[in-house]
């Protein structure tokens, strides 16, 4: 009798989004689609036939040597003739994901830690239960009309997660570190445990950044930090994270890209900047910068030598002026490395931006999907989005790096100039992609943006995304939704959301024009948008916004001309010209622009579409656009 297999493993978001630096990023990333591929692979060997994701493609695009980006999901989905076999599959899908992992964890063990493990205490058993427990591995088996059955397998559980003794990893706070050493009482000893640890991955040509003073790890964040070292040997292929780009190394493109078309002497200026960072630093600090992955900085103009090689590190004044993240042979060369810099923001009229976007994406309603549509239909619609995406996002308009695209999510990190724009067509390639490929006219996706200050823990910053994606995105707004939200070392500063049909006007985004409109204003031309109007907008119609008596009683006859009317005379309060032709031009120009921010500004609410509500969030979201983040001393 037909049946399916279902099979899943996690924790998903434990592995990728506890990381420190994006290296962490992307290797977990890349070990989980590795581990999912193992999987898929015993299942077909066993058997099965991969309805769900497609098993070819994914095969594909893992054997391409210079893929640097995940690219298989950590579930499937297999069809079988006979129930007995279909379980024999599962325990062999799971049985090599398994495998797998214990054959690459032992490399990094052999190669990494055991010649300094005497020095620990327990060290290899902490390895040993930590590298044994941590994956959580579902399957079942079921009639092909019953798509839920995973989700009520994982209902069951049948080991309930222990707590680990001893002081706990500093990246994965909810295991112990390795040393086993409690620092209390016994700093010493742990201390000398990892100094051993650090200098053999030193003989290995580690950097000196890859394991700091201040990390102590576990088992599984110490395979994510170091598998890259012994990759050839755990994976039989080289695995470089040498030119992954860090935060502050996205944040500074925006800036990069202005000063890749400025004129010649400007373009001297950089490249001399940039020799008096490599005469002042070690070459490997200096050129840990992401040319080879951000598009945008490919085919700089030569006139400008090293600069686009430069890490973020020497573009950003915060990062810079940092001792311990931007290490100088001297530090008596710090004062006039930032003076340089300061000569060039100066001459650009510019600088280095603080913010970078975290683009979480997630096909909606997936399960109605498979019982709708034809699943051979849908996996190949799935497949073409998941191979199209990377290069649509890795475009120099765009200059993003994708970190994962598999069947219908991605996740992706991106300059703040693009991120809005990257959302618009990520949303587009996936709609139009499934209505050609598998004719799915229906099909919607979801969106998390976080744009977030390059010294939020990256960690933090993640779940912040999924966060957005899950909770308000899909869940608040009911999907087909974008929620975007700014995050601040101190905490969320803004937070918007609203239906893509509402987000997307004109074949861009509903900011485009209003952030033009700023920056005419911040020009000093005619028919922009200063800051004093959007601040005043907010204090004088906040109360609109945060009264749950006044937002219940206006919500139910809430007509969105009104607050036009509103905003329009703030806008035209003191503007408008003494000649009557003029001053009616004025007001035909101003309501076009009124308009546009009122459409923002006015959220439908899922249960009440026919009531819209106050959200002025999106005055403070668009201030923050238009100035790329750089807000006084931000």
């Amino acid at each position: 009798m037909r049946c399916h297999l279902h099979f899943s493993f996690g924790p998903v978001q434990a592995f990728i989004a506890q990381a420190r630096r994006t290296r962490d990023l992307y290797v977990g990333s890349f070990l989980l689609s590795h581990l999912a591929l193992k999987a898929m692979e015993a299942a077909a060997s066993a058997g099965g036939r991969l309805v769900l994701p497609d098993l070819a493609r994914i095969r594909s695009a893992a054997a391409q040597s210079g893929l640097a980006h995940a690219v298989a999901p950590n579930r499937f989905l297999a069809e079988f003739s006979d129930e007995a076999v279909a379980a024999q599959a599962g325990q062999a899908a799971a049985q090599a994901l398994k495998n797998e992992w214990r054959s690459i964890a032992d490399v990094v063990w052999t190669q990494c830690l055991e010649p300094g493990a005497a020095l620990g205490r327990n060290s290899r058993a902490i390895w040993e239960r930590q590298i044994d427990s941590f994956w959580e591995i579902f399957w079942v088996v079921g009639p092909p009309a019953e798509h839920d059955l995973l989700d009520r397998r994982r209902q069951w559980r049948t080991l309930p997660p222990t707590s680990e003794p001893g002081d706990h990893c500093t990246l994965m706070g909810q295991w112990q570190e390795l040393s086993g050493w409690i620092r209390a009482t016994e700093r010493k000893a742990q201390d000398e445990f990892w100094h051993a640890v650090r200098t053999r991955l030193h003989s290995l040509q580690a950097s000196v950044f890859d394991l700091e003073e201040d990390e102590r790890l576990c088992a599984i964040a110490f395979v994510k930090r170091f598998l890259p070292l012994v990759s050839r040997q755990a994976l039989g292929r080289d695995l470089s994270v040498e030119h992954w780009p860090s935060t502050v190394t996205i944040a500074a493109v925006p800036w990069l890209r202005k000063l890749k078309s400025a004129p010649g002497p400007l373009l001297e200026q950089c490249a001399e900047y940039a020799r008096y960072v490599r005469s002042v630093s070690s070459e490997r600090a200096v050129l840990a910068g992401a040319s080879g992955r951000i598009a945008l900085l490919r085919d700089f103009p030569r006139a400008a030598g090293d600069f686009p090689k430069l890490s973020g590190n020497f573009l950003n004044r915060s990062a810079l002026l940092n001792e311990r993240s931007t290490r100088l042979q001297s530090e008596a060369s710090r004062p006039e490395l930032a003076e340089k810099l300061r000569r060039l923001e100066q001459a650009s009229q510019d600088r280095a931006g603080n913010f970078y976007a975290v683009l979480v994406m997630d096909g909606d309603s997936m399960g109605r999907l498979l019982r709708q549509e034809s699943p051979e239909r849908l996996t190949a619609g799935l497949s073409a989005f998941a191979t199209k995406a990377p290069a649509l996002l890795e475009q120099e308009t765009l200059s993003g790096v994708c970190v994962y695209s598999g069947g219908d999510d991605l996740l992706a990190l991106l300059p703040v100039d693009s991120a809005l724009d990257a959302a618009v067509a990520v949303r587009r390639l996936y709609q139009t992609t499934l209505q050609e490929q598998a004719r799915v006219p229906s099909a919607t996706i979801s969106a998390g943006l976080a744009l977030a200050h390059y010294r939020c823990a990256l960690s933090r910053v993640l779940r912040y995304a999924r966060y957005l994606l899950d909770q308000v995105a899909k869940d608040r707004i009911g999907r087909d939704a974008i929620a975007i939200g700014v995050l601040k070392p101190g905490g969320i500063a803004c937070e918007w959301a609203q239906k893509f049909d509402a987000f997307i006007r004109d074949d861009t985004h509903a900011f485009a024009p209003l952030v033009e409109a700023f920056r005419r204003g911040l020009r000093g031309e005619a028919e922009g948008i200063s800051a004093s109007f959007l601040y005043n907008l907010q204090q004088r119609f906040s109360q609109l916004a945060r009264s749950p008596a006044t937002t219940q009683d206006f919500n139910g006859r809430f007509d969105p001309s009104v607050l036009e009317h509103l905003f329009l005379a703030e806008y035209l309060h003191g503007r408008l010209d003494p000649d009557p032709a003029r001053a009616d031009e004025q007001r035909r120009s101003a309501r076009r622009l009124i308009q546009q921010l009122v459409h923002l500004c006015c959220c439908t609410d899922p249960d009440m579409p026919d009531q819209p509500r106050i959200d002025l969030s999106a005055l403070r979201l668009l201030k923050f656009l238009a100035l790329e983040g750089k807000e006084g001393a931000e």
